[in-house]
């Protein structure tokens, strides 16, 4: 399990995400162990050095026991200085869409899930074009019901994403538990008619707690917040603490191109100047 939210505002998109990743085996009648969790992973990544072009992970965490950090930056020196086949060719900075990006990204990943076809894969890619003013976000999945390509909200309005465990920003924002429709259902309430119901329901209480013209640093206060929150609700929620690790918080701009705003290194940076992950 993880968190990996998005905030997207006029003047930038914030990605943020924990650094839990779950070793699980699949026993013979079928149920799921846990057998560890490891809180150092790395799921944002700048998919060009220079470019405001960002991308952030859930579900799967590597292909052929290589990490999907590795895996992305093996598509950032494609997409920095070509593959060498007339498939992939580096990206144009001067001429792209986030949209073409997302494409590639999306063609990359699906042609190593072809190889092991288990599970779900989920990325977002975001950022902005050459030509953009306000960035734009694409959500990636792939599963073996398919590969799926499509947009979280139109480009360049506001909006918050969420994969992974939905349920503490669901509460927040929302004011209401995802499992409401269930609730409702056992209080009486017609199961065709539930979803009706809870969506009215978090029409009148919901928070409208992003907009358009936000500025960027409370942009960034909110993403981390909802990562941050999320990792104490599910440490104090029965269970295995499937969410954790510290909260690694990127800001993609116009003008700022990829910057990070928080992360972590696993080795000391000032005995390794001029080395970046």
């Amino acid at each position: 399990m993880t968190i990996v939210v998005a905030v997207s505002v006029a003047d930038g998109l914030i990605l943020a995400s924990d650094s839990a990743t779950t070793q699980s085996i699949t026993l013979t009648d079928g149920h799921v162990d846990t057998i560890n969790i490891w809180n150092s992973a790395n799921k944002i990544f700048n998919l060009r050095k220079g470019l405001a072009l960002g991308a952030m992970t859930w579900g799967r965490a590597n292909f052929a026991s290589i990490s999907i950090a590795s895996h992305c930056k093996n598509l950032r020196e494609i997409l920095t200085n070509g593959g060498g086949t007339p498939h992939a060719d580096a990206l144009d900075p001067t001429s792209y869409t986030v949209e073409e990006v997302a494409e590639r990204v999306r063609d990359h990943f699906a042609a190593l899930y072809a190889l092991e076809p288990v599970g779900v894969f989920g990325m977002l890619v975001g950022g902005y074009g050459s030509a953009d003013e306000k960035p734009s976000v694409w959500e990636i999945e792939i599963s073996d019901q398919g590969v799926k390509l499509s947009q979280p909200w139109p480009s360049g309005e506001e909006g918050i994403f969420q994969q992974g465990q939905p349920e503490a920003i669901a509460r927040i924002v929302d004011g209401v538990s995802r499992s409401l429709p269930i609730a409702l259902t056992r209080l009486g309430v017609d199961a065709d008619q539930a979803d009706m119901y809870a969506d009215a329901i978090r029409a009148e209480i919901g928070l409208p707690i992003v907009h358009l013209a936000m500025p960027l640093a409370e942009a960034i206060e909110l993403a981390d917040f909802l990562v941050d929150a999320t990792i104490k609700f599910v440490r104090f929620t029965p269970g295995d603490a499937f969410v954790g690790g510290p909260v690694e918080v990127a800001a993609l701009t116009r003008h700022e191109g990829f910057k990070w705003v928080s992360r972590k290194h696993y080795y000391p940076a000032n005995l390794n100047p001029g080395v970046e992950p």
